[in-house]
């Protein structure tokens, strides 16, 4: 059975999936939050289990619980018996790639600042656009998400985000093999 995750960024997509690289595993991109959401919805009505990966833009308890109850009253109306694992990234999907000093520096091909590092606990995304400089953000992201090596990702895999969607992926494994021996 295949479990969908659905983010709403390319580079945000092609980190989760060069971390789980599972066959079983199909990332997809809603380029945007709300088309990110009802892509999400397709993909329970299509009966396919699903992750919805959207960064919380916040660090405040408070705004963090109001976005995912209003998004997650958006993904109950979709189809309430397929299983499906909202993950608000705190504060944003890019902290991954701050999880990892040692590989992210390899891959971008220089050091980074100690202040830069302590900041990108915060501001991940401003933090990662700033180092990039100017131009195309995608692109740039993208190259260093390409040049990060199977060392780096393996570390990478240990961040909660990452453990929340592979928890994800294993309750669902598990519930359809009980289903196939009830059956």
């Amino acid at each position: 059975m295949t479990v969908a995750a659905v983010v709403d960024n390319e580079p945000s997509g092609r980190l989760v999936r060069r971390i789980i690289s599972d066959s079983g595993f199909e990332v997809y991109n809603g380029l945007e939050r709300s088309a990110a959401i009802m892509m999400a919805c397709g993909a329970l009505s299509e009966l396919m289990p699903t992750v919805l990966l959207l960064d919380s833009d916040t660090l405040e308890e408070r705004l963090l619980r109001e976005r995912q109850h209003l998004v997650e009253i958006s993904l109950n109306r979709c189809h309430g018996r397929i299983p499906y694992r909202l993950i608000l990234a705190v504060p944003q999907v890019d902290a991954i790639l701050f999880s990892d000093r040692k590989g992210f520096e390899k891959a971008r091909g220089q050091k980074v600042a100690d202040l830069d590092w302590f900041e990108a606990r915060f501001r991940p995304r401003a933090v990662f656009r700033r180092l990039l400089g100017e131009g195309d953000f995608e692109e740039k992201a993208l190259a260093v998400i390409n040049a990060l090596d199977d060392a780096a990702l393996r570390r990478m895999a240990r961040h909660p985000i990452i453990q929340e969607i592979r928890g994800f992926m294993a309750e669902v494994q598990l519930k359809r093999a009980r289903v196939r021996r009830a059956g």
